[in-house]
């Protein structure tokens, strides 16, 4: 009988902290809401970018990105543009924060950045690149 009463004692205890350890592993945040974060330098630009997905299903995206070829139009130095390129998926993407010093007309090669869009997918990445536009 005290057998069958600890068997029974122990299971009870068992049950008990399986129901604890159940909402510990569901508050856990999910990978999908994890922001994505990038930095890097290259002859042609440098920069970071932090892409944070929000609750009303928008990204907010902050950072900077730098020109270090500015030149004064196409080929002098480089005549291309530095930029995020925004990675959704493996087959997807958008060009995101971008710094064009020879076609503004400040002529600032480093550009600062703060705002939210809503991705067609979520991020998965971003890379620095060099556009010609």
């Amino acid at each position: 009988m005290k057998s069958l009463a600890r068997t029974a004692a122990a299971a009870a205890a068992a049950g008990a902290l399986t129901l604890l350890a159940a909402p510990a592993s569901q508050a856990a945040p999910s990978a999908a809401s994890a922001c994505v974060t990038a930095a890097d330098q290259r002859s042609f630009g440098r920069g970071e970018i932090s892409l944070c997905p929000q609750s009303d299903g928008t990204t907010r995206v902050t950072g900077y990105v730098e020109d270090l070829l500015p030149g004064s139009g196409w080929g002098a130095p480089d005549g291309r543009c530095a930029g995020w390129y925004l990675h959704m998926g493996p087959d997807d993407g958008m060009i995101g924060p971008i710094v064009c010093p020879h076609f503004s007309s400040d002529h600032q090669a480093k550009k600062t950045f703060d705002y939210a869009f809503k991705p067609a997918s979520p991020v998965t990445s971003a890379s620095l690149g060099a556009f010609s536009l």
